[in-house]
Parts: structure tokens; C-alpha cells; sequence
């Protein structure tokens, strides 16, 4: 209880006093940039000479929802958005307007052009933007016209719902296809469900600390390192979960009793564990030689998340375990019988027998694979990502 209740203090008090990751996340890529690009220093003289001068902006296309030119009912409706948006007095909204001239020549197209005070990344901005969005939604309900919300600030408003959305979707998946393949090897609900719970409890203490970390080195985090991180920490934290209960569930069936069996399964584990922890981090860590700040930020976070996990995998993992002793294997008894294994035997005497066979083989699968990279093309810009 002690173990556990150490480690639900600690991610208490990272959640109360630590930096979130949002706190040293970058949204504008070329802030992640290298000092010795030309266009960053051309930014940089641009700024130090005139001043950060560049407020975000925002406008309204609107047009007829079949199409056609807008009447003169639909401009007067359009100007009655630009007045109520102005009236409205939305935070960091300075003001909205409109007129015969942001009518397009051919009168299918309206703009209303939003000032907007401070920059596209700031969350003010983006909360405006999205207050925006409603009051004009409401402004046009019930009259014929489609209205679509662009420029920086809205395109960067629209970038972080994608990331969101990205993080959710990837969370929920993860879950589902790990609680899923436990159910399938331990059949066990308990067994499926711990390595959610301590990874869970691992994953509310890794941002704190990654973004610690950032602050204080001045490094700035990608917004796609919260997406990462939950891949990385469910893929790591169920492996070492995995090493964990087999090692125990062997001991058990060795007629050790459950303490006992515990201790030696985590003697033996923790060395595994530490070791396969150690050469992720050194690889992650591997990435502070990249140029570009995204990637060298990935390096240390991820790297600080492994250890974490590992960490967590020999005393906060066991600590539970000991709580439940054999019944984490609840209610399946199938785990008492040594199973015979046969297929992975005769698998690995064919491999015994023909090595070099299974060499080309599995080499060629990997290389087929590999294959798909050739027409790969990296595209750093997030906008272009967006549906």
C-alpha cells in the first residue's frame, strides 16, 4: 500500500504544481527551427527592426447555399453579421467588417474580415475564433447562405482540434487492442486491465515531468508528442507488465507461494526490464543530434516517459500485484497448467534445422515491407494534413 500510495502523491503533485505540455508546446513549426536558416534569421531581423506586429487574422467567406449571386437580402444579412460580431464584444476581437467591396466581382462570395488582437497561437485567439464561429452560426440560421471561418488563426484552431481528435482516437485504440490481446492470453479481465491502470497512472505523471524538463532547457515540444507518448508508454508499460506476470505466473506454477513467487519474479524481471528500458532511452536520446527542434524534443520526453514506465514496472506494478496475488489471474484456472507449447516447438526446430532458410524468408517479409518508403514523402506542413 505504501508503494502505491507513493506513487498516487507523486502524480498529485505533478498535476497540482508541474507545467502542462500544452504550457511548452510550439503550434508554428518554424519556431522549431535552427538559428542558422536563412529565413529564420530574415524573421528575427524583421522582428528586432519593426516588432512583433504580426496579429492574427480571421474572415468569413459566405455565400448562397445553391449558389448563385447573392441578393441584395443576403448582403444586408451579411452586413448584419458584421455589426453583430462587433457588438458582441468577444475577447481580443477588435472588430468586424464588411461592404460592397469584399463582394467578389461576380457576387457569389461575401467576406467579412475579423480583426483580431495578439497572435494565432495564442489560446485567447483561438477561443475567439471559435466564439466567432458560434456567433456567426447563429446570425445565419434560417437564411439561405453557407459560411465557412479561414485565415491563420482559424487554420491553427482547426490544426489543434485534429491533434485532439488524433490523441483520442489513438488513446481509444490502444486500449482496445491491448485489453483485447491480454483477454486473449491471460483470459482474464483483471490480467488485461492492469497494465491500463498503471500505465494510466505512469501517462498523468510523464507530461509533468517532460514538460519540467522543457522549461527548464528552453526546449519546445511538438504537438504531436501527447499522441506519441501514449503509444510509447502502452507499448512499453504492457511489455514490461507482460515480463512481470509470466515470470510470476511461472513461479506460481512451481508451487512457490504468491509473496515468494512475487519476489523472485520481480529479482529476475527488473533486470530485463532496466536493461531493455536503457537501450530505448539511449535511442530515443540518440534524436538531441537532429537539427530540427521537433525531433531533437522528442529525444529527452520520450525518453523520460521510458523511464518513468520502467520504474513503475518494478515497484508500482508489483506493489498491485502483491494486493491481488494469484487472483490477478482471476477467473481463468487454465494458468495452473504448464501448457505444452508444441507449435512454437516444432517452430523452433524447423528454425534450428534450417536457419538460413528462415534468415531469407523473414529478411524478405521485412524488406517487402520496407518497400512502401520509397514513395514516401515528408510533408511538414500540419495544414496540408487537415480534411
Amino acid at each position: 500500500w505504501k508503494v502505491i500510495a507513493a506513487w498516487v502523491v507523486a502524480a498529485v503533485a505533478v498535476l497540482a504544481f508541474a507545467p502542462t505540455l500544452g504550457d511548452v508546446t510550439s503550434k508554428d513549426q518554424t519556431s522549431l527551427l535552427p538559428d542558422k536558416y536563412e529565413s529564420v534569421q530574415a524573421q528575427k531581423l524583421a522582428t528586432d527592426a519593426f516588432g512583433q506586429t504580426s496579429d492574427a487574422t480571421a474572415s468569413i467567406v459566405v455565400k448562397r447555399a445553391g449558389g448563385g449571386e447573392l441578393t441584395a437580402a443576403d448582403q444586408a444579412k451579411v452586413a448584419e453579421l458584421a455589426t453583430k460580431l462587433t457588438a458582441a464584444k468577444i475577447d481580443r476581437v477588435t472588430a468586424a467588417v464588411t461592404g460592397p467591396q469584399a463582394l467578389s466581382p461576380n457576387k457569389q462570395v461575401q467576406i467579412v474580415s475579423v480583426g483580431l488582437k495578439g497572435l494565432a497561437e495564442d489560446q485567447a485567439v483561438l477561443d475567439a475564433v471559435q466564439q466567432v464561429r458560434d456567433t456567426t452560426n447563429s446570425a445565419l440560421t434560417g437564411a439561405d447562405l453557407e459560411y465557412g471561418v479561414t485565415g491563420d488563426a482559424a487554420l491553427m484552431l482547426d490544426n489543434k482540434d485534429a491533434f485532439d481528435n488524433a490523441f483520442v482516437v489513438v488513446g481509444i485504440a490502444t486500449i482496445v487492442l491491448i485489453v483485447g490481446l491480454l483477454l486473449v492470453i491471460y483470459r482474464s479481465p483483471v490480467a488485461a486491465f492492469l497494465p491500463i491502470l498503471t500505465v494510466g497512472l505512469v501517462a498523468s505523471i510523464a507530461p509533468g515531468l517532460i514538460a519540467l524538463v522543457a522549461k527548464a532547457s528552453g526546449l519546445q515540444v511538438t504537438q504531436d508528442m501527447q499522441t506519441i507518448l501514449t503509444v510509447v508508454l502502452y507499448g512499453v508499460g504492457t511489455d514490461y507488465i507482460l515480463f512481470l506476470l509470466f515470470r510470476f505466473r511461472e513461479r506460481l506454477r512451481a508451487g512457490e507461494e504468491p509473496k515468494a513467487a512475487l519476489a523472485n519474479a520481480t529479482g529476475r524481471v527488473a533486470e530485463v526490464i532496466v536493461s531493455a528500458a536503457g537501450a530505448i532511452i539511449v535511442a530515443f536520446s540518440a534524436l538531441l543530434l537532429a537539427v530540427f527542434g521537433g525531433f531533437k524534443s522528442l529525444g529527452p520526453g520520450l525518453a523520460i516517459a521510458v523511464g518513468v514506465m520502467a520504474f513503475a514496472s518494478i515497484t508500482l506494478v508489483p506493489a498491485v500485484v502483491s494486493l491481488l496475488g494469484p487472483k490477478v489471474f482471476w477467473p481463468s484456472k487454465s494458468w495452473q497448467t504448464t501448457p505444452k507449447g508444441a507449435t512454437f516447438k516444432r517452430l523452433g526446430r524447423f528454425t534450428a534445422r534450417r536457419p538460413a532458410l528462415v534468415a531469407v524468408a523473414s529478411g524478405a517479409v521485412m524488406v517487402a515491407l520496407a518497400l512502401g518508403t520509397l514513395g514516401m514523402k515528408v510533408d511538414y506542413d500540419a495544414f496540408s494534413q487537415l480534411p
